[in-house]
């Protein structure tokens, strides 16, 4: 039975607002859907979470790119290995160094998070029984492209910050901007980039050359910046939950094979190094020469 609650026909104001109800039985107004439709079942299909189609490019572009290399849409806890032993050789970190046993803890949990089953809370559910489940690979042990983006999903739904993150994808950051700064300059230069682009991702350098100044202008805003750590954690940040396009997250590990848009306005950040007293109060009826303001 529903509760059905009505405004009467006349109302004076706020006051006299008076509800009246009454117990209707659902059949008599609930548009059942055809048994052919099999509207339960598409239910149950429903996954938790969703990307954003520009986070779904860029999860696709780490899972196409950087591990399944056979082209299969699978993987498994060996194209991890594949992966940071990668990372590992271009920035010349032998087995016993401590960044290299990081590494390590990093790569078991992403296992744990995207090869091992799932949490029973989600197991069960009949769409990620479908696209996570030992059936959805052919085989236990493997993760398929779908698999792989809903266990995305699920993760990101509910972080908004870095310090949200779980700590492998933190110790992922640090390992990443380690290992692109390997001649330990405490900042990611261009040349450093492009190396990284060559040897980890394997692009051509035609490809490096067409798209390197636009990559590090958009991680330093047009070099106002030093990609030091803390910059880099922005451009991870915004790799990881940046739902729309121009964000520097497009190049922190594979960068787009299209050309992106232009953003539709310059950002000005010179106010933010200026000093208080120079700081010009806003003032919606004064006149003023500024060209920005601080939002």
């Amino acid at each position: 039975m529903i509760l059905v609650a009505k405004y009467p026909k006349q109302s004076t104001g706020l006051s006299s607002h008076l509800w009246t109800t009454r117990w209707i039985s659902p059949a008599t107004w609930v548009n059942r859907c055809s048994q052919d439709l099999e509207c339960l079942d598409l239910e149950e299909e429903q996954p938790l979470a969703q990307l954003s189609s520009i986070q779904t490019d860029k999860m696709t572009l780490f899972f196409t790119e950087l591990l399944d290399h056979d082209r299969d849409d699978v993987i498994c806890d060996q194209d991890f290995d594949n992966f940071f032993e990668k990372l590992a050789h271009f920035a010349d970190w032998s087995s016993n160094s401590s960044e290299f046993h990081m590494m390590l803890e990093v790569k078991r949990e992403f296992i744990e998070h995207f090869i091992n089953p799932l949490p029973t809370k989600w197991a069960e559910l009949p769409y990620y029984r479908r696209v996570c489940g030992p059936e959805a690979g052919g085989m236990p042990g493997r993760t398929t492209l779908e698999g792989w983006l809903a266990r995305w999903a699920l993760q990101l739904t509910e972080m908004k910050r870095f310090v949200d993150l779980p700590l492998y994808l933190q110790y992922l950051c640090k390992i990443i901007f380690h290992v692109i700064d390997r001649d330990n300059v405490g900042e990611i230069r261009k040349p450093a980039m492009a190396a990284f682009y060559r040897s980890v991702i394997g692009l051509s350098a035609k490809r490096i050359e067409e798209i390197i100044d636009t990559a590090y202008d958009r991680m330093t805003s047009n070099s106002y910046l030093i990609l030091d750590y803390g910059t880099f954690v922005h451009c991870f940040t915004n790799w990881l939950m940046g739902k729309n396009p121009n964000g520097p997250g497009q190049w922190v590990l594979v960068p787009p094979k299209d050309s992106l848009p232009q953003p539709p306005f310059p950002v000005d950040y010179s106010a933010l190094n200026t000093e208080p007293a120079k700081l010009e109060p806003y003032a919606p009826d004064k006149k003023t020469n500024r060209h920005s303001v601080i939002v």
